[in-house]
């Protein structure tokens, strides 16, 4: 049983639906201050899981080769595309601030290298803490990005109630055929792109992060060669 998927999903939809209620109760000083401090925290977490990399060339590797794919095919453009298109079927309007918060949040709730590691270290080992950490904070980011964003933040839980589910089911496939070294490049290359996410949510660097999400892929194969 995927308890940890679960509980994480279930931090996300009700601290994104508990913010939407408490939008008009919601301190204007915390509301101001806390998203900053969830973006030194992802921060944080993208440096710490950075220091693990021990192929430099292959994760550098990975993320150039994984940004041009990701740039090439578009997808934060499809993605911000199909939340609009969404969004017309919804009784609610959005901004375009709103939107950049909900891609944002997309990629912290369900791409970061600390979930998609935390997901799959979970389903071979059972250790529930990486995924138990991040529901603490996901359910405060959630919170906060509710006040502004609405209720549609909560629901970013059922497209991440699938991808953790996919992976959880998956690692028991995936991690018998890596190395240590696969696995560090991996969570240095997650690292980057929390990191990223990080300075975006802080409004210190905007960047399209979900661009850059082909690498966690290609970073496997690159440490295998390099």
């Amino acid at each position: 049983m995927p308890q940890g998927v679960i509980i994480n999903c279930m931090t996300v939809f009700v601290g994104g639906i508990l913010g939407a209620f408490l939008k008009s109760h919601f301190p204007k000083k915390l509301s101001e201050a806390l998203p900053n401090i969830f973006g030194l925290s992802a921060i944080s977490m993208g440096v710490y899981l950075i220091i693990r990399l021990q192929s430099l060339a292959a994760v550098v590797l990975a993320i150039i080769v994984g940004t041009v794919l990701g740039e090439l095919l578009g997808l934060e453009e499809n993605l911000l595309a199909g939340l609009k298109k969404l969004e017309g079927k919804l009784p609610m309007d959005m901004s375009e601030e709103q939107m950049e918060i909900i891609i944002s949040l997309i990629i912290l709730f369900c791409f970061s290298g600390t979930g998609i590691f935390g997901t799959m270290n979970y389903a071979m080992t059972g250790d529930y803490s990486i995924l138990y950490a991040k529901s603490v904070m996901d359910f405060f980011t959630a919170i906060i990005f509710g006040t502004t964003a609405g209720f549609l933040v909560g629901f970013i839980a059922i497209p991440q109630f699938a991808i953790g589910m996919l992976l959880f089911f998956g690692g028991t496939y995936i991690l018998p055929f890596t190395s240590d070294l696969m696995i560090s490049n991996f969570k240095a290359c997650g690292g980057i792109i929390t990191l990223a996410v990080g300075l975006k949510i802080s409004n210190i660097k905007k960047t399209r992060v979900l661009n850059i999400l082909p690498a966690l892929i290609l970073v496997f194969p690159f440490s295998l060669l390099l």
